[in-house]
């Protein structure tokens, strides 16, 4: 597996710390790491190389959408990491990011919290679902990384009235994706949240002490009538605290 890092961040402002809680990967295959950052910095690389993972770093004066998709692109990577400047809240950060999601191939890892809290990464996942092709993807990926998934929070969130068979078949399709999750030793608990999509998920990331949560990628067809309509991805993306992960 071979990853691209692009961030903007100042050298005090990416830690090795931080990268460490990417090479929990290294457990499901990680092998390279391609850095593509605004500031010349190289702290790290030496420790990267003295724990058997290969890296590059290339350096541009400012970050751009486009050649963030090319270097993942030419590099042939699994994963993009964007690790962007928060506090400046600079609409760059928001597009960067809702292009990313809507154009990458590859699953994109939107790093929102420079501080794990002394967690994993994969630690406490909130996976929000409503079964639909999207979210459906995203479970498949996220099940190939079972073996560094401690805990699995599953969350459905309902907008509107649902009748009694609505609740017995939502409750069913939660029972049935807990299984899935159990069949692959992954501690997992299904809840049921009501109210507007994107504040729900991250209220259960709050409520559950998520290290991060894994969605699908916004459908691009304009008929789609799951909860990922719209921007929901790029709107958690943006918003949560804890790092996102959005499966195209």
């Amino acid at each position: 597996m071979k990853l691209l890092y692009a961030t903007n961040l100042e050298n005090q402002a990416l830690s090795f710390s931080l990268i460490e809680n990417i090479l929990v990967l290294r457990r499901v295959g990680l092998e390279e790491i391609v850095f593509l950052q605004t500031t010349p910095f190289d702290e790290w690389f030496e420790n990267l190389s003295g724990i058997g993972i290969k890296c590059r770093i290339l350096v541009e004066e400012t970050l751009s959408l486009s050649r963030i998709l090319s270097v993942a692109g030419e590099e042939d990577v699994s994963l993009v990491v964007a690790n962007l400047d928060r506090k400046t809240h600079s609409p760059s950060r928001s597009s960067l990011i809702k292009g990313l999601i809507k154009r990458s191939s590859a699953p994109v890892l939107v790093i929102n919290d420079t501080s794990m809290r002394g967690k994993e990464l994969f630690e406490d996942i909130v996976f929000p679902t409503d079964w639909s092709p999207a979210s459906e993807k995203a479970l498949t990926r996220l099940l190939d990384f079972s073996v560094i998934i401690k805990r699995l929070d599953i969350v459905n969130v309902i907008n509107g009235k649902l009748t009694v068979k609505d609740i017995r078949e939502l409750k069913q399709k939660l029972v049935q994706t807990r299984k899935m999750c159990l069949n692959k030793k992954i501690d997992a608990e299904s809840h049921i949240y009501a109210g507007k999509t994107v504040e729900e998920i991250i209220t259960a990331s709050e409520d559950y002490r998520a290290t991060l949560i894994v969605l699908g990628a916004v459908p691009k067809k304009p008929f789609y009538k799951e909860i990922f309509r719209g921007n929901l991805s790029c709107r958690v993306a943006e918003e949560a605290v804890v790092p996102v992960l959005v499966v195209p």
